[in-house]
Parts: structure tokens; sequence; C-alpha cells
């Protein structure tokens, strides 16, 4: 976003465990948003209803979908930060964040975002743990199939 342009700093991203915070930090930056750049703002109201409809869904019960949704929602986020400053065009018609790598905002949500993403990845590595545990336990309480003795035989 251009110095001056009056809008808010730019735009972050986000989701829950960290959800709420990614939500917060998207509806400080929303006024800004709604201007003319409709699609901007749009996809702002996206990521926060996305983040608050997750976030309530991980409050109540962990599931491996809500976490592969989570983890959805914070990377597209961050790559419609990184689409808004980097094309030197803009992205969905948003010229002002063009270069603007340091917006106060924007590096907060990354860095929630970024969380999120490793939360992510620390719950499949655990239930990844957790199923070759299980598996290893299973096998070993496992009793070995009866044999019959060769000398036990009736004739």
């Amino acid at each position: 976003m251009a110095a001056g342009s009056g809008r808010g700093c730019g735009r972050a991203h986000g989701r829950h465990t960290g959800a709420d915070r990614a939500g917060v930090i998207h509806v400080v930056d929303l006024p800004g948003t709604l201007g003319p750049d409709r699609l901007v703002g749009i996809g702002y109201l996206g990521i926060i209803a996305a983040a608050v409809l997750i976030g309530g869904v991980l409050l109540a019960r962990s599931n491996w979908l809500a976490w592969a949704a989570a983890a959805a929602v914070a990377v597209s986020a961050m790559g419609g930060y990184i689409l808004t400053r980097a094309l030197p065009g803009g992205f969905l018609g948003d010229h002002g964040d063009v270069g603007n790598w340091r917006c106060p905002l924007g590096i907060a949500a990354l860095s929630v975002e970024s969380v999120i993403i490793l939360l992510v990845l620390l719950v499949v590595l655990g239930a990844w743990q957790a199923r070759i545990h299980a598996a290893s336990v299973g096998a070993a309480r496992r009793p070995a199939a009866p044999r019959a003795s060769e000398y036990s035989q009736s004739r």
C-alpha cells in the first residue's frame, strides 16, 4: 500500500489456535479493503469467516479435516499477501500494496499463519507417530498362531 493512501496498512491473512488472532488482524485491516478493491475486501471477509468457523470447530473437537482446513486458509492468506505485493501490476485490482513488504499488520498476520502451519505439521507428525506406535504395540501383543505338535496327532 502506498504511504498516505488513506487505507489500512495492507493485507494480513489468517486461521485458529491462532485463528482468532488471524481473524482479529483481518478485522482490524478490513475497513481499508472495502473501498475500490472489492475483491480484496471479499477475500478478507472470506478469511475472517473461515478463521472463525475453523477456530470454533477446533475448539469443539480436534479433527484432521479441521486442521487441514486451517492450513489451507493460512497458506491461501499468505499467498494473497505475497501476490498483492509481488506482482508488478497488482493482484485482484489492488495496486496500492505492490512492494509494501514492511506492513506491521501483514508481518503479524504472516507470523500467526506460520505458527498455524507449524501447529498443523506438529499435529500431523504426532498422529503419524501415534499410528506407528499403536501398530508396533498391537503387533507385540498379538499372540502367535497356535501350532499343532507333530507328536500330538491322534492315530
